[in-house]
Formats: C-alpha cells, structure tokens, sequence
C-alpha cells in the first residue's frame, strides 16, 4: 500500500510542490488571522490548529529531508499540544457554562493546578524551547526555508501569531480581572489530573529527547524522499 501510495508521486511531486507550497502559506496565515479574531476559546484553538497544519504541509511539500522529518515530529507534538488545549477550554466551559473569552477572568487563583497545565500546553503550541513543539516547528521552519527563502520567512509568522492570539486568551481567561465565574470555579479533579499528566510528559519528552522518536521515523521519512525524487 505505501508504495501504491508514494509511487503515485512520481513525476508529479516535484512540479505541483510549489503550488502547495503556497496554498500552505495562504493556509497558515488565514487560520492565524482568523484565530486572532476569536473569543470562543475553542474555535480559536481549532483555527490555530488549522495554522499549524498548514505548516506541517509546507514542510512535507519542501521535499527536504528536515521539513520532512518535522512534519513527522510536529504531527505528534501538534497532536499532543491540541488534546491538552481543548481539554482545557473544555473543563473550563463545563465549571463555567462559558467558553467566551469576554466572560471569563481571574481564574488561575482559584485553579492553580489547571493553570499550569493549560499553560504547558499552549507554551508547546507556541513553541517555547524544551517543548515538543519547538522541535517540530524548527525543523519545519528549516526545511521550508531552505525550498524557499520568502516562503521560510511568512511560514515564521505562524510562531509569532500563535504567540499574540494563544497568549491573549490565557491572559484574559485565566490572569484578567475577576469574573463572576473567578469566585466559585473548582479546580482540576484527580481524574482530570491523570488525563493531563501523560500529555505533559510527552510535551517534555519530545522538547528533551528528541532523538528518541527521530530515529524511528528516519529510515521512513529518508525512503519517502527517495521514492518521490526518483
């Protein structure tokens, strides 16, 4: 199947992988824009992710060898770094019966075990470095630079967008002034507590130990450029 698959590259890959290039781009700076815009938490993480799959594209479609071996690492850390955010938004909206960024506020004093989950997660998402999603986004970053110099360069902004947009919905949800919710919300159970530990160790895992799961995925990521540029 893989080679039914990937056979059905050659030839074509080369010539269209421009194209996708671009239509990558436009992917990821309409879903930052549009996330910017958000004050419903969880579609302001959907549009993010919607920004960062198109970057993860960009670096399969750069055909080199770092964009490909990103794309592979960031699939899981971006995989990780969405469960843990909309596990976040999630339990905020079932304590709070909201998940409108304009009725939330001063939750981290009440939560502070949630607090710091929810910020693991989206420092991931902005790829702070030790985290899995620095790994990924600089190896992409990386391998769309180098098909593309002004494609690297529009690509970068995602990392700066996810900054402005990520950051300001933890600044006004959980450090802005005190809302009518900021009194009586409960923090994380010792159930919810289980669901964002192996989430966390991964986020770690991958920032740290990288080369663990590169490894694995290189002889693939190495077999796919061979057959693609045949």
């Amino acid at each position: 199947m893989r080679r039914l698959l990937l056979g059905s590259w050659k030839g074509t890959a080369l010539p269209s992988a421009q194209l996708v290039e671009v239509l990558a781009i436009i992917g990821i700076v309409y879903g930052a824009i549009i996330a910017i815009r958000q004050d419903d938490m969880k579609r302001l993480v959907a549009y993010s992710s919607l920004s960062h799959v198109g970057l993860m594209i960009a670096g399969v479609f750069s055909l080199k060898a770092i964009g490909l071996q990103g794309a592979v690492v960031q699939m899981l850390a971006h995989g990780v770094n969405v469960v843990g955010m909309f596990l976040a938004a999630d339990v905020i909206e079932r304590r709070t019966g909201t998940r409108s960024l304009a009725d939330l506020g001063g939750l981290t004093r009440r939560t502070p075990l949630l607090s710091v989950c929810f910020l693991v997660m989206l420092l991931s998402t902005v790829a702070l470095p030790l985290t899995g999603g620095f790994v990924g986004e600089f190896l992409l970053l990386a391998g769309v630079y180098e098909f593309n110099m002004w494609a690297g360069a529009v690509a970068g902004l995602t990392i700066i967008f996810s900054a402005v947009y990520l950051l300001r919905m933890y600044q006004r949800a959980m450090l802005g002034p005190d809302s009518a919710h900021s009194e009586t919300i409960t923090d994380l159970s010792g159930t919810e507590v289980l669901m964002f530990a192996p989430l966390i160790v991964l986020v770690f895992w991958l920032g740290l130990f990288p080369g663990t799961f590169m490894r694995l995925t290189e002889p693939v990521t190495s077999g796919i450029l061979t057959l693609v540029s045949r």
